[in-house]
Order: structure tokens, then sequence, then C-alpha cells
């Protein structure tokens, strides 16, 4: 029931339909030009050639994506999600106009290496924009389970698209349905406009600072940058898999080269199926336990393949690694997004997708070296037992950073429990949270007193105390319930005083800070509006 309630949330949030949407259509244009250019790639030189095409347009985003990685936080994410789709789409779209026109194939690929450097920042602007629209630290889990299973779909459908296209009408004509979707992606986010989803201000911070923000974050939080080397050894296994699964298709199974479509489609099934198991974490406060299995998981359906290869069972296992993707996804990015603070998220995402970048090109690198000396299954078999072998290596890592969870849920839980601070996006919770001064309070002791200018608002952590004025007691404060903010947002001395009953704990927030959360949403000015009217009322003033 939780679960269900979570995710309706969500998605009554139209800015997050529209990134999901947009999220969606850009996989499923991935994928369709992807499996075109891979096997245009396969024709020109077998598995080598389709090596090298992998390496060419994901090494050097590895290199050029950290140093673009800025544009996530010194931008509005918003914005820097529409410009990704839109020059994808247009890059795409000249490369399939170069392949009809029989250009030659270095232009092709140089225009392919392009889209690549681009690429990365796409799940990073993402991914950093969700804490953004999430409202608490399960929607936030729901938000990345939404994801994957628009991913599960993307993944599905594009491969099966791409390899219709490339078997029917030549991958040319994939190159150009590619485009289109990509454009499609665009129009969805065009009209995003979330609270507080721009940049964080990087005054004062040296250029090189800023260039190397996310390994230097990485650095900081050393248990987040081993996180990060587990989702970078899985996609350097990726990327041996993505080269293998051509020759698999095409040498082992004898499926053509159709078949290297539906076999990644498996897998976008796979991760339906994951995602839809995955709406189980929204109530767990733990992800390390899933994020270990999803990393074995990843692994031996590869070596099962390698020894039992046939055309079902194949399937079957692209399927479970699906199912495994989407559930370490899910776990690995809402572990990194509790543990790294939001002034530097979007650069830590952003190395992440260069590390993925890298770590694919070097896969698709090392898979013709494995074939030719191990051969196709023993390459398979090879490459399936990396990750388990890490996975048991790292359970006491993973346990330790999510311990180190930055995200202060005890104090977003009682703020948003206070209705002007309830509308607003996680990321400007979590600034509160980090402002937030803890005081205690003997019984009978006064928090505030009547008539003195008030400088700051409060939330009781815990106990009781009554409301006075005039000396008569209006009103009772429990646990959750905030006061104060009468004389921050008119501007006048406190109009009450508040007594502690029993024994009381405060959560203090200062003025600055309190304004610039509540005067920044709309939705909060309203639901401040009607606290300050009714306990105005309450005090007898009109």
């Amino acid at each position: 029931m939780q679960v269900m309630t979570v995710l309706r949330q969500v998605f009554a949030n139209r800015d997050v339909r529209r990134v999901q949407g947009g999220w969606l259509l850009a996989v499923t244009a991935e994928w369709i030009y992807l499996v075109n250019l891979l096997v245009l790639a396969y024709l020109l030189g077998g598995v080598v050639g389709v090596g090298v095409v992998s390496m060419l347009r994901t090494l050097p985003a590895a290199i050029v994506g950290p140093l673009l990685a800025t544009l996530t936080d010194r931008l509005p994410r918003q914005r820097v999600l529409l410009a990704v789709h839109s020059l994808r789409g247009l890059l795409v779209l000249l490369m399939a106009l170069a392949a009809m026109a029989g250009m030659p194939a270095p232009l092709v690929l140089g225009i392919a290496l392009l889209e690549g450097l681009v690429a990365p920042l796409h799940r990073a602007s993402t991914v950093a924009l969700m804490p953004a629209l999430a409202r608490s630290p399960q929607e936030l889990v729901a938000c990345n389970v939404s994801i994957s299973l628009s991913e599960g779909f993307g993944v599905l459908a594009g491969p099966a698209v791409g390899g219709l296209l490339v078997a029917s009408a030549g991958a040319q004509t994939g190159l150009l349905a590619g485009a289109i979707g990509f454009g499609l992606a665009a129009l969805a986010v065009v009209r995003v406009r979330p609270d507080r989803a721009g940049a964080s201000a990087l005054a004062g911070r040296s250029r090189l600072s800023e260039l190397l923000g996310g390994y230097l974050s990485l650095r900081r939080h050393r248990h987040v940058g081993l996180i990060v080397g587990l989702v970078s050894a899985q996609t350097f296994v990726r990327g041996v898999l993505t080269v293998l699964l051509v020759a698999v298709a095409v040498e082992l199974l004898l499926i053509g080269e159709g078949g290297v479509g539906y076999l990644n489609s498996a897998i976008g099934a796979g991760g339906l199926i994951g995602g839809v198991l995955a709406l189980a974490l929204v109530t767990r406060r733990s992800v390390a336990a899933p994020l270990i299995l999803g990393l074995c998981f990843w692994g031996l359906p590869i070596a099962g393949l390698g020894l039992f290869p046939s055309v079902v069972l194949a399937f079957a296992l692209m399927g479970a690694i699906g199912v495994a993707n989407a559930i370490l996804d899910i776990s690995a990015f809402t572990l990194i997004q509790r543990t790294v603070p939001n002034d530097v998220r979007g650069r830590v995402f952003a190395t992440l997708e260069g590390l993925v970048a890298l770590t694919i090109g070097l896969g698709s690198l090392v898979a013709p070296v494995l074939v030719l000396l191990a051969g196709l299954q023993g390459a398979l078999i090879i490459t399936g037992l990396i990750l388990p072998v890490l996975a048991v290596a790292a359970i006491g890592v993973v346990r330790a950073a999510e311990q180190r969870a930055v995200i202060p849920e005890r104090e977003l839980q009682l703020l948003r429990g206070v209705p002007m601070f309830a509308p607003l996006p996680m990321t400007v919770l979590e600034q509160l949270a980090s402002a937030l001064e803890s005081r205690r309070f003997e019984a009978g002791t006064d928090l505030v007193r009547e008539g003195e200018p008030g400088n700051c608002f409060y939330v009781i952590a815990d106990g009781q105390a009554d409301v006075l004025h005039d000396g008569r007691r209006v009103a009772a404060l429990i646990k959750g319930e905030g006061f104060g903010e009468i004389a921050l947002l008119r501007d006048v001395p406190r109009t009450a005083t508040v007594r502690a009953m029993t024994e009381v704990e405060t959560l203090r927030l200062g003025r600055a800070d309190f304004l610039g959360a509540v005067m920044g949403s709309s939705q909060s000015v309203q639901a401040a509006d009607e606290m300050v009217g009714s306990r105005l009322q309450a005090l007898g003033h009109d």
C-alpha cells in the first residue's frame, strides 16, 4: 500500500512524467541507433570492427566527459538535459544522412565520436535532476525505479526496432529512426520547470577545482568512490558483452544480424521485470544487499551462456542480466544520491558517466583479445566471473558506504511534516536539514517570549510545549510542529510565548535559510500564508 502511495505521488508530478518520457524516448532511440551502428561496424570489420567502433565512440567521452561535468551543476539541469537530447538527435541525423549519401566510413565514425562525447551527460543530468523533483527519500527511490522501468522498456523496444530495421530496411534507416527518437525526447522535456533545480553557486572555486570537481568529491567521499568503482566494473563487463553478443548472434547461435538486436531486447525485457521487483526497494531503508546481488547476477548469466550455448537459454540468460541490471542501477544510483551533497551531485554523476564511457570502451577493446586467447565461449566464461568475485569482496565496502549517507532522514521527515516545507523538493530540504541546529530546553523554560524580536524558526523534534498569549494558553505544540514563522514572514516581534511543558528538543533554522526556502516556492508561500492566518485568528488577531 505504501509503495503504491509513493508511486502515485511521484507520477502526479508533471515534471517527473516529462523527464521520464524523455528518458524512455532517448534510451529507445539510443539502442535503435547503436544496434544499426554496430551492425555496420561488423559488416566492415567483424568482431574487431565492432570493438574499435565501440571504443572510438566511448573512450574520448571518458576524457572529455568529466570536463563537461561542470555544466550539470553550473547550469539548470533541465536545460542541460534539453540540450543533450537535441544535440544527440542532430548528430545522429547527420550520421544517417552521411551513411545514406555513401560518405567515407571515417566521416560517419567521426560523427559517432561527437555523439559519444555528449552521451554521458544524458544519465548524469537526469539522475542529478531527480532529487530536485522528489519530496522524500522514498520518492527518490521511486523515481529511480521509474527510471529503471523506462530504461528497461527502452532497451526492450530499441534493439527490437533496431533489429527489424537493419534486417528489413538497412542500417541507414535505423540511424534515421534513432535521430527522430532523440528529437521527440527533446520535445518531452522542453517544459520541465522544477523549483530550485538550477545550479549551485560555484563562486570562489578555481577553474581547475571546478573541472575536477567530480573526482575531488569522490576523493572526499571515498566510500562513494568505491561504489562508483563497482559500477565501472559492471560497465566494463557490459562493454565486453556488447561486442561478444554480435559474435554470439552471428557465429555461435546462428540467428543472424537481427539477432544482435533481439538479444539486447531480452536484456530490456528483463530490465522491466527487474524494475517491478525493485518496487520493494521503495520501503527498504537499506539498498546494500540488492546492490551486491545485482552485481553477482549481472555476471553469472554471461558465464552460463559460455558453458551452455543455446538459443532459448541465451534469451533467458540475457533476461536475467536485465533483471540484475535494473536492481543494480536503482541501488547504486540511490546510494550515490543519498551520499553526495547536492552542490556537486551533477558533476559526480557526469564523472561516473565518463568512467562508464571509459570502461565500456576498454571492455570493447578487451573483448576481441579474449576471443583470440580463449575462444568465444571461453571469453564469455571469463567475463561472467569478474563481477561475482568483486561483489563478494565488496560486501563490507557497500555496507560502510550506506552508513555514511549524508541525507538526514530524521530531520527531513520532521521538515516534511511542516506544511510550508512539504511542497519543497528534496534538494532544498537537504540544504535546510544541514542548516538546522539542535537545542534542548528543560520543562518550564520559555523557548521564545512574546514581544521579543524573532530571528529563527523552530521545529519540535521531541517533547511538548504550550503557546501562551497575554498569559493564557491558546494551543499546544507536539513533535513535528513548527513555530516562529509569523515574526519572520511579517517582520514583527514574537506574537506569543512558547513554553516547554516537558523536556523539549528543537531544531532551529535561521531567518535567511527559512525565508530563502519558503519564498522560493509559490506553494510554500501559500501554505505559509494559510498557517499564519490560522494562528493569528487563534490569537484573536484579524
